[in-house]
């Protein structure tokens, strides 16, 4: 071989060994599902200002199929009324304002994790998310923490609890606070973002 041929079949090695291999497990979450949570960490402090730390609210976001479009809602307030939740559509970033400039003081939106997941339900998701609405509102067992999860699971029903944790313990809710920070970071999602 002369020079020229190998320094050619060098170049080539290098070139393709540089390009990106995209094994099935990227492909499948290339074209899988995505499911964000929102937290509001000083929200529902039941004793004020009291010694026990705010409970802490969640709101809950899912990819539309493979588009760029999100579905994301949250059920806000205590009272268990429909209108006391919403649910709308709109672009990441669309996503992130709106719950970025939604609420003020200790009710504000702080911060969000995701996770890649199977392709998702869509629909389930949606008809989860309305029932949630009508099913009325318990601080303990029914809650904006326990409806994201219900959503997520009519979303990606073969999401196990290694990767979306039970909300409850003991047939109790975990505070929303302590899931988002303790329980989602061993469970694979990615590290909390600012909004």
């Amino acid at each position: 071989m002369n020079h020229r041929t190998v320094l050619a079949l060098v170049a080539a090695v290098l070139l393709t060994s540089a390009l990106p291999t995209i094994t099935p497990a990227t492909a499948s979450a290339a074209t899988g599902g995505e499911v964000c949570l929102f937290s509001a960490p000083q929200d529902v402090d039941p004793d004020g200002s009291g010694p026990r730390a705010p409970l802490g609210h969640i709101g809950w976001a899912f990819r539309k199929g493979t588009s760029r479009a999100w579905i994301f809602g949250a059920t806000e307030g205590m009272t268990g009324k429909p209108q006391m939740s919403f649910m709308t559509t709109g672009s990441w970033n669309q996503m992130l304002k709106n719950f970025k400039t939604r609420n003020t003081g200790t009710r504000r939106y702080l911060k969000f994790r995701c996770l890649n997941t199977p392709p998702g339900n869509v629909t389930k998701a949606q008809q989860a998310a309305r029932t949630s609405a009508r099913n009325g509102y318990d601080l303990f067992r029914n809650n904006c923490l326990t409806k994201s999860v219900d959503v997520f699971h009519a979303y990606a029903p073969t999401l196990t609890n290694q990767h979306l944790p039970n909300p409850r313990n003991r047939g109790l809710s975990y505070p929303p606070n302590y899931y988002y920070d303790k329980l989602l970071p061993k469970a694979g999602w990615s590290a909390s973002r600012n909004l």
